[in-house]
């Protein structure tokens, strides 16, 4: 974790999900609330396949995942990490022979494998989808291969989380796909299992699972939507209602040839479309959020100490990455106090409480771009800050903050990719982040990149008149280069510059 006076301390962090398609290992990068995947390998175990019918594991799933977990324990200890985290979920707790199963695993790896009841699968996935997006508010709804968990979310807490056997495996979809039969099947249990309070429903329903990312992935596709991030991708109501009835209607063949699914995942899902189509009727949410956070991202979220888990997720991401990119954090805050005036005149465009963060953690990434090759480094931060494994914003806040870098490393010259920009973000949004990476970008002119001679030097507005002064012996400070970026930056503002010292 970052203190105010230090650098961020990445810690390397493993998680085993042994769930009933698969068995994967995902090594996590972290700060506090920043989970970074830096390994995530995955064996199709099928684990769970028969369970429902002999009450026991698949023999050959056994199998492969015992191999799996001796693989994944040799990579773990050849990568020195200590803080290991080991689950399995709906397969391994419905089986009559689950835990020999986990008993054997222990006695070939000397690793201890947590079986989760339903509840507690329930609540670690609400978990990671609040370690995602702390102002979560709605309902949770995780489908994996035997069950399907829904927990509701108020502001960013989990309630009650409640499980049912309705994941593909669970429901013989590798058997079978009567379309009337299981929808009908798949409506009795979901009306039967939960009641909402009518003056409060929830407005958003928070999908997690590969499942219903693969539907995102197809709803992506189709509408040519500009940025391929699943992790907070929202579809409206009725977005998400034309895509449920198109995709349970197809057979897997046309999902493979013509929509590039692959072969394993389109079997299962027009049934994964099915089931969200049921959720939407019976909830009638607003929107559906896609969160590529969930099972493992709350076992990690709920080992923090209080103190780390209340970090918010934006700025555990930029601290991390500023820091993998070799910026100073104190620089980063220096800059955020020196462009107080501003922030201060320039219009709030995400909301005021939102903009100050945001403002806040571009701030941090002032000094990504410096040490990239100078005629692609302003691409190069664009690409790094757009692409970035952070949690907590929407896609108009990623584009914006990615516009923010570019700005700051090339000046007031047209973006990359306008025609993606223009899709995510209206022109305030543009012309806030132009004016803040040119004012990213006079700082570093004016200080050299350093925390003490920025000190130095003074930013004021006052009658239309943006001043940069410098205190009588940094006047040297002020030459034709900071000058120039001064002017920029008035320019991005409508205001005349002046330079005084």
């Amino acid at each position: 974790m970052m203190t105010r006076n230090s650098a961020p301390q990445l810690i390397d962090k493993a998680v085993i999900d042994v769930g009933s398609n698969s068995v994967r290992l995902v090594i996590f990068r972290t700060n506090a609330t920043f989970f970074q995947p830096i390994f995530n390998e995955k064996v199709s175990a099928s684990l769970g396949r028969g369970v429902m019918d002999t009450r026991l594991l698949n023999p050959k799933g056994v199998s492969a995942t015992r191999t799996a977990m001796v693989r994944f324990m040799k990579i773990i200890k050849a990568r020195g990490i200590s803080s290991v985290y080991a689950v399995a979920t709906a397969a391994v707790r419905d089986a009559e022979d689950g835990t020999d199963f986990l008993a054997k695993i222990e006695a070939e790896t000397g690793l201890q494998v947590k079986m989760l009841s339903g509840a507690e699968e329930a609540r670690l996935s609400a978990l990671g989808v609040i370690a995602g997006e702390p102002t979560a508010n709605g309902l949770m709804a995780d489908l994996g291969g035997s069950s399907l968990e829904l927990v509701r979310l108020a502001d960013g807490k989990p309630g009650v989380g409640i499980t049912h056997k309705l994941g593909p495996l669970a429901m013989g979809i590798d058997r079978r796909f009567d379309l009337k039969t299981i929808k009908k099947e798949a409506t009795r249990i979901l009306e039967n299992s939960f009641e909402f309070d009518q003056e409060n429903p929830p407005k958003t329903l928070y999908a997690v699972g590969g499942a219903w990312r693969s539907l995102a992935l197809v709803h992506i596709e189709l509408k040519g939507y500009p940025l391929h991030i699943l992790h907070n991708y929202r579809l409206s109501y009725r977005e998400a209602k034309v895509l449920t009835k198109l995709v349970e209607r197809q057979s897997p063949d046309s999902l493979t040839k013509v929509l590039g699914i692959s072969a394993r995942r389109a079997a299962t899902l027009p049934y994964a479309a099915l089931l969200l189509g049921r959720l939407l009727k019976l909830t009638k949410v607003r929107e559906v959020v896609i969160s590529s956070f969930g099972l493992r991202e709350g076992l990690l979220y709920d080992d923090l100490p209080p103190e780390q888990a209340s970090r918010h997720p934006v700025l555990a991401s930029v601290e991390a990455l500023a820091h993998q990119n070799w910026s100073s954090p104190e620089f980063g805050r220096a800059v955020e106090e020196w462009l107080a005036p501003v922030f201060d005149h320039i219009k709030p465009v995400f909301g005021k409480t939102r903009t100050k963060l945001l403002q806040t953690a571009v701030c941090q990434l002032a000094d990504i771009g410096a040490r990239m090759h100078p005629d692609h480094r302003a691409e190069i931060a664009f690409d790094l800050v757009l692409f970035a494994p952070f949690a907590g914003l929407t896609h108009a806040e990623r584009t914006a903050l990615a516009l923010v870098v570019f700005h700051r490393c090339a000046g007031p010259v047209v973006p990359p990719r306008i025609s993606l920009l223009m899709r995510l973000v209206d022109e305030d949004i543009r012309s806030w982040a132009t004016t803040i990476g040119l004012g990213l970008r006079c700082a570093s002119a004016v200080s050299g990149r350093t925390k003490i001679l920025l000190e130095q030097t003074r930013l004021s507005i006052k009658d239309d008149v943006l001043t940069l002064d410098a205190h009588d012996e940094q006047s040297a400070l002020l030459t034709t280069t900071p000058g120039r970026r001064l002017q920029d930056l008035a320019d991005a503002m409508s205001l005349q510059s002046q330079l005084t010292g």
